[in-house]
C-alpha cells in the first residue's frame, strides 16, 4: 500500500522593497583659526549603514562627524550610504585646505635654480641620474617626471648643497604618478652647516597622500612649513619608509625660503 504525502500550502511573501537611500551633507570650519579642523553633517535619508571617507586615510561611522586633517591640501571626502537591501549612495566633495596665515604665492621657490648647488642621493636609480627615472627628476621643476628607486631599505637621503647658506622654512613634496606603497610615509628633513653634523627640522609619520593608485593623489603637491631661523648650506631629506613597497618613488622637491 503506497501513502501519499499530504500536499502543504506554502505562503510565499513578497519582499517588500525598501527605500533607496540617499547621500547629503554639508560641512563648516567651526573655528576660522583651527583650519585643519572640518564639522561634516549629514542629511542623507533611508539608510541603515553609512560610511566617511575623508581623502588621508581616516573614515568615521558616526552621523555628523568632526574631522582634523594633519597637513593642508586638497583631499576627497565621500560619504556612502547603504539600505537594508544592500542599495546604495555616495555623495563626493573635493576639500581644499588651507592655511589663512600663508602666502602661497612667495612660496615654492627652486634654490637649486634660483641660487645655484648641488644635489645628490645615497641611493640612485639603477639606470643613474641622468635616465628617465634618475635622481634628477626630482630637481626638474616637472612634476610629470619622477625620482624611482628599487633598491628601498629606509636609508634613502637626498641632499640640496647650496651655493649660498638660506633660512629655509618650508618646502614641497609632489607624489609620483602611480603605485601608492611607493610613497614616502616617514620622513625626515634636516640641515647641516658642513654637511657632517646634521639637525632635524621637521618629521613626519604619516603619508600625506590618500593611499590609492590613480586620482587626485597621484602628482599632487604638498607644501609644509617649519620654524628654522638658521641659514643652514645643506637641507637634507631622509626618507626613514614608505607605505611597504621595495620601491621607493617621488616626483619633486623644492626647499623654500622661509615666511616674512
Amino acid at each position: 500500500m503506497v501513502k501519499c504525502k499530504k500536499s502543504e500550502n506554502v505562503e510565499i511573501v513578497p519582499e517588500v522593497e525598501e527605500p533607496k537611500p540617499t547621500a547629503g551633507f554639508t560641512f563648516v570650519k567651526p573655528d576660522t583659526l583651527k583650519f585643519l579642523e572640518y564639522q561634516f553633517t549629514g542629511s542623507s535619508t533611508n539608510y541603515k549603514s553609512l560610511l566617511w571617507q575623508f581623502g588621508d586615510d581616516s573614515t568615521s561611522v558616526a552621523v555628523n562627524p568632526k574631522h582634523t586633517y594633519r597637513f593642508p591640501g586638497k583631499y576627497k571626502v565621500t560619504l556612502t550610504t547603504r539600505n537594508g537591501q544592500g542599495y546604495t549612495a555616495a555623495k563626493e566633495v573635493m576639500l581644499n585646505v588651507v592655511d589663512p596665515t600663508i602666502d602661497y604665492s612667495i612660496c615654492g621657490e627652486n634654490y637649486m635654480k634660483t641660487i645655484g648647488g648641488k644635489f645628490s642621493v645615497n641611493l640612485e636609480a639603477g639606470a643613474g641620474p641622468d635616465s628617465p627615472e634618475g635622481s634628477k627628476k626630482l630637481v626638474d621643476q616637472d612634476i610629470n617626471t619622477k625620482f624611482l628607486q628599487a633598491g628601498f631599505d629606509g636609508t634613502q637621503k637626498c641632499t640640496f648643497e647650496l651655493n649660498t647658506p638660506q633660512v629655509v622654512g618650508a618646502y614641497t613634496l609632489t607624489s609620483g604618478n602611480d603605485a601608492a606603497d611607493r610613497d614616502p610615509r616617514y620622513w625626515i628633513l634636516q640641515g647641516s652647516l658642513d654637511g657632517i653634523q646634521y639637525t632635524d627640522l621637521h618629521t613626519v609619520t604619516a603619508c600625506p597622500w590618500e593611499n590609492t593608485n590613480e586620482g587626485a593623489s597621484r602628482k599632487q603637491t604638498k607644501l609644509f612649513h617649519f620654524d628654522n631661523y638658521i641659514a643652514y648650506k645643506f637641507y637634507r631629506l631622509y626618507i626613514k619608509s614608505n607605505r611597504g613597497s621595495r620601491v621607493f618613488q617621488l616626483g619633486e622637491w623644492t626647499i623654500n625660503k622661509k615666511q616674512p
